[in-house]
């Protein structure tokens, strides 16, 4: 009775194809997703060129040039907590933060890591610092989400934190 089952799919594949296929299955950590991500270094290139433009924007004070860098329902979580959504409803915001800056307030965007998560998406995270003339830097830190939309890489969610008053703690190695 089984030598009457066919199993089309696999009846038809080119012996060649078949073996290919069940090699790919199981190699370890290999999947068809992982194949189509971008090396690390071309992430690593896209982050940089992005995180120049940001930070020009800010420092020539262009809330709508910002604001372009996002996409159309991106979402911005702010350094006080407060969640915006909308490239518009952005743009607003960064233009209010701006006119309160003092002159000659820059930013600069230092990457710690980069990664593509999916064949158009890149998670970075970073530390950003705002230097105000005559006073000591301002740090923060921030993670982004960037797609790749319509032929740009854009700003799809972004959250900029305070780094965290409670001390850091120690690693302990575990009991023998």
């Amino acid at each position: 009775m089984m030598e009457n089952l066919r199993i089309p799919e696999v009846d038809d594949m080119k012996p060649q194809a078949l073996i290919l296929g069940i090699i790919m299955a199981f190699l370890p950590g290999f999947s068809h997703a992982e194949a189509d991500l971008m090396s690390p270094k071309d992430a690593d290139a896209i982050v940089f060129k992005f995180q120049t433009a940001y930070a020009d924007t800010f420092n020539r004070r262009d809330a709508r040039g910002m604001a372009a860098l996002f996409t159309e329902n991106a979402t911005m979580q702010n350094e006080w907590g407060d969640v915006t959504q909308g490239q518009a409803n952005i743009e607003s915001l960064v233009a209010r933060l701006m006119t309160s800056l003092q002159t000659g307030t820059k930013l600069e965007d230092t990457s710690l890591s980069s990664r593509p998560v999916a064949a158009n998406v890149i998670v970075s995270h970073g530390i950003s610092r705002r230097m105000v003339p005559g006073a000591d830097p301002v740090q923060m830190f921030f993670t982004r989400v960037l797609v790749y939309e319509n032929g740009q890489w854009k700003l799809a969610s972004t959250q900029i934190a305070r780094p965290s008053t409670v001390p850091k703690p120690t690693v302990s190695t575990p009991a023998k």
